[in-house]
């Protein structure tokens, strides 16, 4: 075993990739260790439970009418922060079966007090879950740099930056009232920055953005043409809509954002390929391109497609099976319910089909008119 673990070190040594993954997994697990660890950060009391009893205390009338069991919990545990950190302290919970309103506890569990961690109170306030959290993102992360090294680490900078370009953006906004032209920026910033970010600055980058940004200029426009002279959409079925003056703008910065990238990943992938073919065949015809891209396009337009729809259900389920569960038949909530959610999901595959030729379009006049120049230049 010793020598095995000699050649696994030595080996490590000599690999500069393997000795990268190791300080990367090493640091995964400080900053879990540091989360266990981290409750004299918090101004709120925390207690780790060392005690947890739990008795079934009756039934209860649930919302619906229907009888749902109810459990009561003694509870001890040992203060991790403040003045009282190391007393033990006793508290009670209930909760029922569903869990619906309220929390069940085990023993192990990280918890905050009611209170401030100089003066506890009776009462607990919920679970602390900062250490699970930075190990999902932390897995993600570090799975993201292991299996596609500095793509990887690209990838992550540029979810960052469309964090931060996405906060930046509705705090400009302040109000629905801009809520449209500032999204119509912002699918700007988030296209050059991730095609940027990812890909650097060359042809197939710029092709990928004009490409996105045309497609979303199509079909925005034919909505628009669409919904001038023949029907307008029905908003009022959209949520929260006592609280907005121009449901029309809401709906039209959901279309925006929802499918940039879809559409982007499509003009990505029909650039990428054209301007391979193109570098390792210059002289390739514009009728040779365009079957080479529809080709791809094809293999790549139905998953896509189908990606899109199961984003819009799951976010549709809740909503379903509430109504259903109350008896409103499924055909009914497709009509007053979701015709938004459908409307956005065609348009939406309109453009990821629209992508195809407008890439394949964008990417070969882009590269083809650099090898023109290349041989002007010669």
């Amino acid at each position: 075993m010793r020598q095995f673990g000699k050649k696994i070190i030595k080996h490590i040594k000599k690999s500069k990739k393997l000795k990268q993954q190791v300080i990367l997994i090493i640091a995964y697990l400080t900053a879990i260790l540091f989360t266990m660890c981290d409750a004299w950060l918090y101004h709120i009391p925390i207690a780790k439970l060392t005690e947890v009893e739990t008795m079934e205390s009756g039934e209860t009338k649930s919302t619906r009418g229907t009888m749902e069991t109810k459990y009561k919990q003694s509870i001890r545990g040992i203060v991790l922060n403040g003045k009282s950190k190391g007393k033990m302290i006793g508290a009670s919970n209930e909760y029922t079966y569903t869990g619906m309103l309220s929390q069940k506890y085990h023993k192990g569990d990280k918890v905050f007090l009611n209170g401030t961690k100089d003066d506890i109170k009776l009462g607990i306030r919920g679970l602390k879950r900062d250490t699970e959290l930075v190990s999902l993102i932390g897995f993600l992360f570090v799975l993201l740099v292991m299996v596609t090294g500095r793509q990887g680490v690209l990838t992550i900078i540029t979810v960052l930056m469309n964090i931060v370009i996405f906060i930046i953006g509705f705090i400009c906004a302040e109000n629905t009232s801009k809520v449209l032209e500032i999204c119509s920026r912002m699918i700007v910033f988030f296209a050059v920055a991730t095609l940027i970010g990812l890909n650097g600055i060359n042809k197939k980058t710029i092709a990928s953005i004009v490409s996105t940004v045309i497609v979303l200029v199509i079909i925005m426009g034919a909505f628009d043409i669409v919904i001038t002279y023949a029907q307008e959409v029905d908003y009022s079925t959209m949520e929260y809509l006592g609280s907005i003056d121009n449901p029309d703008e809401i709906f039209h910065a959901e279309i925006l954002l929802s499918g940039i990238g879809a559409i982007m990943d499509v003009a990505v992938a029909i650039a990428t390929a054209l301007s391979e073919i193109i570098r390792k065949k210059p002289d390739v015809t514009f009728l040779q391109l365009f079957k080479s891209g529809r080709e791809i396009g094809y293999d790549i337009m139905g998953t896509m497609i189908n990606v899109l729809l199961f984003v819009f259900v799951c976010g549709l389920i809740p909503t379903c099976l509430i109504r259903m569960n109350n008896e409103i038949r499924f055909m009914t909530i497709i009509k007053l319910h979701i015709p938004c959610e459908l409307c956005r999901f065609f348009i939406e595959s309109t453009g990821i089909v629209l992508a195809i030729p407008v890439s394949i379009l964008i990417t070969s006049l882009i590269m083809k008119m650099t090898i023109k120049r290349r041989k002007i230049t010669c």
